[in-house]
């Protein structure tokens, strides 16, 4: 849960600071395509950054929702949600270029960033401890058929 909380904390303040982070980026796009008009690279900007914020919000979606099945006792999730976690490294790796304002302006991005991942991962590996698989089986004992 508290990987949600940083997810989320990171989307909203990101988000909230779009303004700098779109200069940020129309430089950056710039460079790429330095022939571009102003719509087009505002367009390109909000894209990317837009995007980059959103692939992170379905990553913490979709963990959400298999955590949320992995309370309902279905051990099959945890194994659902390894390669997700792997995924969510991917992407965590990948957006940090876009969202996280470079030198000390992106500190809290990316300790958010940080934070999310590292609690994702903590607790996917609780999640295979023989204590999480035990209290699994105990739900599905006591349901009756």
């Amino acid at each position: 849960m508290a990987s949600f909380v940083a997810g989320a904390a990171l989307i909203v303040t990101d988000f909230l600071g779009r303004n700098s982070h779109f200069e940020r980026l129309k430089g950056v796009i710039e460079g790429m395509v330095p022939a571009g008009d102003a719509e087009s690279l505002e367009g390109a900007t909000a894209v990317v950054f837009l995007g980059s914020l959103g692939i992170l919000a379905l990553v913490i979606a979709m963990e959400a929702v298999l955590l949320a099945i992995i309370f309902k006792r279905r051990s099959w999730a945890r194994w659902a949600l390894a390669p997700l976690v792997l995924l969510h490294a991917v992407v965590t790796v990948i957006i940090s270029d876009f969202v996280v304002a470079p030198g000390s302006d992106g500190v809290l991005a990316t300790v958010l960033l940080a934070a999310q991942y590292i609690l994702a991962a903590a607790g996917l590996i609780l999640l295979f401890l023989p204590a999480t698989t035990a209290w699994l089986r105990s739900g599905r004992e006591q349901q009756p058929e």
